[in-house]
């Protein structure tokens, strides 16, 4: 008995410590309510962080389409899961310049660090190769100049 009551506490501490996610940093939202980044576009945070905006970012995430992509890599986002609170993962078909003409599946795992911050880790050849890293949402301006060129693109 004592066991279940020490469970039933630990399990009451963690759902009262989740608290409601952040605005900020949310896009849309599932079905369910649970949390989605925002799209636009992230760069890894640092020095060099605004000029790594202005060129574009290291991943832009656009909702409407169904797509995320960083670099010369784009994948379509073929399913969604929530994983835990402020987790995702994303089953994705990726087309890039070095395999031209040839799709590829991958994983790629999304998770909230704070109202302006992800965690973004993803598969290489299927498995966990890289240990992933922080992208930080870039700042409005670099954020309109990204949309301005998909217009013209």
């Amino acid at each position: 008995m004592q066991r279940f009551v020490s469970l039933s506490a630990l399990a009451s501490l963690l759902l009262s410590s989740a608290g409601p996610p952040a605005r900020a940093q949310e896009g849309p939202k599932s079905a369910s309510g649970k949390w989605r980044p925002k799209d636009g576009t992230y760069a890894t945070p640092g020095s060099n962080f605004d000029a790594r905006c202005g060129e574009y970012g290291d991943t832009q995430i656009d909702w409407n389409d169904n797509f995320i992509s960083g670099g010369e890599e784009g994948c379509k986002i073929t399913k969604l899961s929530d994983t835990a609170p402020g987790s995702i993962r994303l089953d994705v078909v990726c087309d890039s310049a070095d395999r031209e003409g040839h799709p590829y599946k991958e994983i790629i795992l999304l998770k909230k660090i704070d109202e302006k911050t992800i965690f973004l880790r993803e598969t290489q050849d299927g498995k966990f190769k890289r240990p992933g890293g922080s992208m930080a949402y870039c700042p409005d301006s670099a954020q309109r100049m990204y949309s301005d060129s998909k217009k013209k693109g």
